[in-house]
């Protein structure tokens, strides 16, 4: 069997890798902003891996990626980076490396099918893969936490109001009302989506990943498929494709 590879999954919110080997995830961490070059290093020098991959959509350091180059064959995702799926994007460049990614995974989960990938996390992006293999695109929109903080940010008067799991559907105050509207307003915003796309392609999956899957899988009204390690499997997929298919 082929040795493990790195998945770098570099986000806005978490830092994290997951081990792949033979196409299963053996382990994820995680790393803190502060101590991240020492804890990759660590990291590679346990696994040995043959092979890393670094999804990021943040500012992360040069020395990173020079450290992986040195220990392993390292491939950093663009956009132009070969790929298992087709971009048709009208500028790939401008494109988020996460979502190619998640594109990547539902791709090779699902192939000659249509897949809508939804990630929830900072943002929750929509990302359509057609049968033929052509990721198309989607949509953006305001994560969670991103609707709490802008109900503070740009009202005098209304308080940052942390994520509960449970609320009053009818609110019987200011912070319950802001638990309401957002969390409910965020769910029909996805079930929405799901039956838009519905109106225009038929016989499609639903993926559903992302740091707040758990609230959005128990509660959806259409039938999804619940991957918190998609974009692992897509990071592998492109790893295969660009270093182990040809060593």
């Amino acid at each position: 069997m082929i040795g493990p590879i790195l998945c770098f999954d570099l986000g806005n919110t978490r830092l994290k890798c997951g081990i792949m080997q033979g196409g299963a995830l053996l382990e994820e961490r995680f790393f803190s902003e502060a101590a991240l070059l020492p804890e990759v290093e660590a990291l590679v020098a346990e696994y040995r891996p043959v092979a890393a991959i670094l999804s990021s959509v943040i500012e992360h350091p040069a020395a990173l990626e020079a450290l992986l180059a040195r220990e392993t064959r390292f491939i950093p995702l663009r956009h132009d980076t070969p790929l298992p799926v087709k971009v048709v994007y009208e500028k790939p460049e401008t494109l988020g490396v996460d979502r190619i990614a998640l594109a990547a995974g539902a791709a090779e989960m699902f192939p000659g099918s249509h897949n809508l990938i939804i990630g929830a996390g900072s943002a929750i992006t929509y990302n359509f893969v057609n049968k033929k293999g052509e990721f198309m695109g989607g949509g953006i929109s305001p994560g969670i936490d991103m609707r709490f903080r802008a109900l503070h940010a740009f009202t005098d008067k209304l308080p940052l109001v942390p994520k509960e799991a449970h609320y009053s559907f009818v609110g019987y105050n200011t912070r319950q009302s802001i638990l309401s509207g957002v969390l409910e307003g965020a769910l029909a915003e996805v079930d929405g989506m799901i039956r838009s796309y519905a109106a225009r392609y038929r016989n499609f999956n639903v993926l559903l990943t992302g740091g707040i899957l758990v609230f959005f899988a128990s509660r959806l009204k259409n039938k999804i498929f619940a991957s918190p390690y998609l974009m692992y499997k897509g990071l592998n997929s492109i790893a295969a494709l660009n270093v182990l298919d040809k060593s």
